[in-house]
This record gives C-alpha cells, structure tokens and sequence, in this order.
C-alpha cells in the first residue's frame, strides 16, 4: 500500500489568483456591455420604425378620409353648388361617405385646425340640412374628436366660383381632387386650364 504525503497534495492542487478572477471578472463585464449596446441600439432603431410607421398610417388614414369624403360630396341642385366650402381653418362637406355615423347616409363633415394645440380635429352632423349650420356655424373644439396631434396647418382650398377642384397640402405633399358630382361645365372649365 502506497501512501501519500499530505502536504504533497495541497502544493499539486491549483486554483485561481485573485489576479486572474478579476481579468475574468473585467472580461464579462466587457462582453456585457457590448451585449448590452447591440441590444440596446436594436430596441432604439425598432422604435423609430414604429414611429415612422404609426406616422404613415396616420398620415395616409387622414388623406384617405378627406379622399372619400370630397369625391362623395352633394351637389344641391337647387342651388347649382357643391355644399363644400373652405375657410382658414375650417373645411366642411356634406357627404354620403361618413366617418363617425357610417349608416346615417349623408352627414355634415367638418375639420378644424387647432394651431395652439397643432392638431386636427373632425366632427359631423347628421342633421346637415339644420340652419344652425349655415356658413357661418364654427364648432367648438370640445364637441369635435381629435384626429391627428403635432401637424403642421392642415389648409384645404375650395372655390367653387373659381374651379371644381378641391387643393390641400398635407405633410409637404399636395393632393388635388375634383367630386364625383362636378357638373360638365366646370369639368370643361378645369380641362381647358
């Protein structure tokens, strides 16, 4: 039988410094952080695009609305006009292409830009033909929803006297559309410009 010495043994067993535990430690720490950072960046550049896409959708859900709406436009006969009309901040249009009630069939459209706020807000009316709602009618920014938040001024020019055509520009693109009720004569008069 063959015995050991036991101080033998102790001197044969290696372990780590103290030195070594902290270039260990230091190397972790290193690896962390460039984790941290690639993960962090990753987050960072996901955000933006959810921004820039939220962005988007509103953008082209607005555009869209206004779309409908000015190419679904009444035409009264009995006054020979579009009932369209177009100030600094307020654009109305009698429609049959609701937002709000989507079965009422014809509503009063209206948007108004709040430049305190930088927003634009929506409201309609079902009773369109109501004289509380003539020309001069400007409604309240509570009783109307809120459409879109930080824009830019939202100008929608319409005159009738001048052309069919409705202009707006919306996010520094311009968007130019004539309603579906326009009336030969004007679409001759908007084809010779």
């Amino acid at each position: 039988m063959y015995f050991r010495n036991p101080k033998s043994a102790i001197q044969n067993q290696k372990g780590f410094s103290l030195f070594e535990l902290m270039i260990a430690m230091i190397l972790l720490a290193m690896v962390s952080v460039m984790i941290y950072s690639v993960l962090n960046v990753g987050i960072r550049f996901s955000e933006k695009g959810n921004k820039r896409i939220l962005a988007m959708e509103r953008k082209y859900g607005l555009v869209n609305l206004l779309q409908r709406q000015i190419k679904s436009a009444v035409y009264d006969v009995k006054k020979k006009e579009i009932l369209m009309s177009s100030e600094d901040d307020l654009f109305r249009v009698v429609t049959r292409n609701p937002f709000i009630y989507q079965y009422a069939g014809v509503v009063l459209a209206l948007y108004r830009y709040n430049a305190s706020e930088s927003a634009i807000y929506y409201s309609e009316k079902r009773d369109y033909w109501n004289t509380d709602y003539d020309e001069d009618y400007l409604p309240d920014f509570d009783e109307m929803i809120l459409l879109a938040m930080d824009e830019e001024s939202l100008n929608i020019v319409y005159d009738q006297e001048v052309s069919p055509e409705v202009s707006f520009e919306y996010r520094d693109e311009a968007y130019s559309l004539v309603p579906r009720c326009t009336d030969e004569k004007a679409l001759s008069k908007l084809e010779l410009e």
